[in-house]
């Protein structure tokens, strides 16, 4: 039974597109700049999807971006994305710990938003490349804000009830979990706990994993669902916190292992 649940787990760490041909896609590229800074800058930028109706502010909840790049050591980054209106931003950390991911107390936050809660729109079209040149400034996050919140929190555990560290959980609108994520938590703690803001409360479907990105967890890695084999949505409620949402992971092998009983693999 814990093997086919591994498979049933992979499946969902799998999206689905709907052609292998890929789409026309357009450019924007830029450089951030810190007071001060000397070069060798850590960080990523990245685009949100300003059709999806939902506007990044990490001191209220975290959206999954729909594009993603590191910075280079000089600030300069390029991105790219199918034609539509985003919101551009970037982090620039201060703090320890992969450089891709939400943005942790002590790092910078560009562009989107600003220190008064504005965000950068830029226009994506097919076939070009928008230079939005330097952008500056920015603010130092200090995590989320004290006022009342919309949120779930609960416990990510292995199969023995023991807490996993460093992972996110993310919140999907559909149970299948093949689209865009509609919110994302910070990683856990040694006590494997997680706190997930929304911005809606819309039912959602909840799924943990190491990587901040889609597609599958070909190194290997932890994953697991809130409700197991049969995905259990979650209402929330319009204010508020929802406890005791425990997600149980399984550790996949890599690639290269699954079915082969290797190291790390389930009991059959």
């Amino acid at each position: 039974m814990r093997f086919s649940f591994l498979f049933f787990l992979f499946f969902l760490a799998i999206p689905l597109t709907a052609s292998a041909q890929q789409p026309p896609q357009g450019a924007v590229k830029g450089r951030v700049a810190v007071a001060g800074d000397i070069g060798g800058l850590r960080g990523v930028a990245a685009l949100w999807d300003v059709a999806s109706g939902k506007e990044p502010d990490p001191r209220k909840y975290i959206l999954v971006p729909a594009a993603v790049a590191p910075l280079s050591a000089d600030g300069h980054f390029e991105l790219k994305a199918t034609p539509g209106e985003y919101y551009l931003g970037a982090i620039v950390r201060a703090t320890a710990g992969p450089v891709v991911g939400p943005p942790r107390p002590g790092d910078r936050v560009m562009m989107s938003p600003d220190a008064q809660g504005r965000s950068l729109k830029i226009q994506i079209e097919e076939g070009k490349t928008l230079d939005v040149g330097l952008q500056q400034g920015g603010w130092i996050y200090e995590g989320f804000a004290p006022e009342a919140e919309l949120a779930l929190k609960g416990v990510v555990h292995d199969v023995n009830g023991d807490p996993v560290p460093g992972l996110l959980v993310f919140a999907f609108a559909d149970a299948a979990m093949s689209t865009q994520p509609v919110a994302v938590s910070d990683r856990t703690g040694e006590d494997g706990v997680y706190f997930l803001r929304l911005n809606r409360s819309k039912p959602v479907f909840l799924r943990a994993r190491e990587s901040y990105g889609g597609g599958p967890l070909s190194g290997g890695g932890y994953v697991g669902v809130y409700g197991g084999h049969d995905p259990q949505a979650v209402t929330p409620p319009e204010k508020g916190v929802v406890k005791g949402l425990d997600i149980e992971v399984l550790s996949l092998p890599p690639a290269g292992n699954r079915g082969q009983g290797g190291p790390g693999s389930p009991p059959q």
